[in-house]
């Protein structure tokens, strides 16, 4: 569920606006396109240059951070990454403003059974790990930080899980085997590869919003890509076999991966109570999906 623009075009300060049309020329029409969780601007530009797709946020925001990492990223992603290319970035007046070329979705993608964009996504997944291994110099984290976030939350969970936590004795085994020293690689990941996330073009699709790319072992690609594939409607057992097309899944540690289905769900089940209202439901759909693969990984 996307969340909600709290922010127009409107309310970046003038200067800001002035650097954007110094940037693109005259700005003929803008067109709020949905947001993300972070709640900042997300509009289309049209301009003398073309189609345009603006993104800010204040700079003070905790989700600045993530844009932050975006834009560096973005800036040394080799060129058959499939992805919209930054084309200015700027920070000023307390907003952090990103500006890219802008991708007209050809249809919403779909990671369900009967859907060719499952195929494309494996075509994309096995492209970034050959051009992002190693790392191009992207900055970013370790994936162990990014799974540190979910497991605070997951721990948390076990240690005062509620009555109608399901599978409990399944969570608690898989989240024994998860070892941080196997999480540790040289690909630059994306690592949170789902719908939201893809632009299905007429040709191919594009993978936008790197804000939690980080650096880790390739297979952790796929595996953080299979609850979304169960999400969508795949079995466990149909979303491994998809994964197990990738060569790179061979490598796979079994107690990492399950170790990790067990904390990403977890995550999903604390945020489904704990959460904002209005993204609990959906959050709660993710859950369902990682515990079905948990308890597929420890039958």
């Amino acid at each position: 569920m996307l969340g909600v623009t709290e922010h127009q075009w409107t309310d970046l300060p003038a200067a800001v606006r002035a650097q954007v049309e110094n940037f693109c020329g005259f700005i003929r029409e803008v067109t709020a396109v949905p947001a993300g969780l972070t709640a900042g601007i997300a509009v289309r530009l049209d301009t003398e240059r073309g189609p345009l797709f603006l993104k800010a946020l204040p700079a003070d925001s905790p989700s600045a951070v993530l844009y932050q990492r975006e834009r560096h990223v973005n800036a040394v992603l080799p060129a058959e990454v499939p992805t919209p290319r930054l084309c200015w970035s700027g920070q000023n007046a307390g907003w952090l403003t990103l500006l890219f070329d802008h991708v007209t979705a050809h249809h919403a993608a779909d990671l369900g059974p009967p859907s060719p964009d499952v195929v494309a996504l494996l075509d994309v997944v096995a492209l970034l790990g050959e051009r992002l291994t190693p790392n191009p110099g992207a900055d970013v984290p370790p994936l162990a930080d990014n799974v540190a976030f979910l497991v605070r939350r997951a721990d948390a969970l076990l240690a005062a899980p509620p009555p109608d936590l399901e599978s409990l004795t399944q969570y608690r085994s898989a989240r024994r085997g998860l070892e941080v020293d196997a999480l540790t690689g040289t690909s630059l990941l994306h690592a949170d590869l789902h719908e939201g996330n893809l632009l299905a073009g007429t040709d191919h699709l594009h993978v936008i919003d790197w804000g939690l790319a980080c650096q880790g072992p390739a297979w952790a690609e796929v595996a953080l890509l299979i609850p979304r594939l169960i999400a969508a409607g795949h079995t466990p057992a149909e979303a491994e076999a998809l994964a197990a097309r990738l060569p790179v899944w061979k490598v796979a540690p079994e107690t990492a991966v399950t170790g990790l289905a067990a904390v990403w769900s977890l995550f999903r089940e604390f945020v489904a109570r704990n959460g904002p209202q209005r993204i609990r439901a959906s959050r709660a759909r993710a859950a369902d999906a990682g515990r079905a693969w948990v308890e597929h990984r420890t039958r």
